[in-house]
């Protein structure tokens, strides 16, 4: 198996903010590079550890290998001109195209790939394991758990996560439903390689508590106390400053630091719920999560328009989205974005 180099393992260890990014598109659904840059640098600038092409809020990719070799380089080659020392570079790979996938983002020169579920639909626990095992072989690799409603979705017994936690380097949890994600970190206590494995939340409707929460098991006669050290989340790819600044202070509380916020740690919980509820359509089963995402960065100023290869909004959405983020300043980027933006559009050559 490909091991991961001690350098990108102390920045995996770091935690923090990663992003899935979305894919920038035009009108006509092509890529659209030059806003693809700008989001790139967006994501930088507000301080992301990591910005993920290839995953859900990225539609997959379309499932096109071209687009996926193209953003791969666009992002590594952001990161290296921009980036912070403490970045890395990690993809998702998923569906019938994830050892395609997995070649890409190793000849890319990627630190590590994160599988998604949409790779084994229907497998045994075996064929899971030999998934994970023949990506391994290829590059570093990080587990990734799905809620039900995203199809291709499976739920991983106590088991599984452990023979998992033998290859990877931690985990994504996001069933969005606290007894799973309890199953998956208490066979991460239990795993050899406890020490090592990075766990960060998924679970976009309970992101301050996974990030505040410690996550005590017995494993015999010892207590091996688990934590989240930081999260990979839709909420995240947009209103980013922000959500480095709350998620920061959560992290820090969590070590005993000073509360530094405006709200409280539970007022922040309800906010940034709220705001989860509008962004991802909820209400509608998470019918329009991508285009919510989209939206929003559109109404910034981060991409022409909320343009989706599947998703196309509906009536009200955009409404209730306005009305989320401007529940608290805690949560919203409008005065980063209006200090920064047309900067940054120069730098990747778009008129401001």
């Amino acid at each position: 198996m490909k091991r991961l180099s001690a350098s990108a393992h102390a920045k995996l260890k770091k935690g923090g903010v990663w992003i899935p990014s979305p894919l920038a598109l035009d009108g006509d659904k092509r890529p659209a590079e030059q806003w693809q840059r700008l989001l790139t640098l967006y994501y930088i600038r507000a301080g992301a550890r990591a910005v993920v092409p290839g995953a859900h809020t990225g539609e997959f990719s379309g499932g096109n290998l071209e687009i996926y070799r193209n953003w791969l380089h666009l992002i590594k080659e952001m990161v290296q001109e921009y980036g912070s020392k403490d970045m890395f570079l990690m993809s998702a790979v998923s569906g019938p195209q994830y050892m395609q996938q997995a070649e890409l983002a190793a000849a890319a020169g990627y630190d590590i790939v994160m599988l998604a579920p949409t790779a084994f639909t229907n497998c045994s626990d075996d064929e899971v394991v030999r998934i994970f095992r023949d990506v391994a072989g290829i590059i570093p690799v990080f587990g990734f758990e799905l809620q039900k409603l995203v199809p291709g979705s499976r739920e991983f017994n106590a088991s599984l996560w452990e023979r998992i936690f033998a290859i990877v380097y931690g985990a994504k949890a996001a069933p969005f439903n606290t007894y799973r994600a309890q199953v998956m970190l208490e066979a991460a206590a239990h795993s050899a390689r406890s020490k090592d494995l990075v766990m960060v939340t998924g679970n976009d409707d309970r992101i301050v508590a996974d990030l505040g929460g410690c996550f005590p098991f017995k494993v015999g006669r010892r207590t091996v106390t688990m934590h989240y050290a930081g999260g990979l989340l839709g909420h995240f790819a947009t209103d980013t400053h922000a959500a480095v600044g709350w998620a920061g202070a959560v992290l820090a509380g969590k070590q005993g630091k000073r509360w530094r916020l405006a709200v409280s740690e539970k007022e922040l919980a309800h906010i940034v719920n709220m705001c989860n509820g509008a962004l991802f359509d909820a209400r509608m089963d998470f019918a329009n999560s991508v285009w919510g995402v989209k939206y929003r960065l559109t109404s910034l100023g981060f991409l022409p328009g909320p343009y989706c290869f599947h998703e196309n909004g509906r009536s009200g959405l955009a409404e209730e989205i306005d009305r989320a983020y401007g529940y608290h300043p805690v949560i919203s980027d409008r005065a980063f974005v209006s200090e920064t933006l047309a900067s940054m559009k120069r730098e990747v050559g778009l008129h401001p």
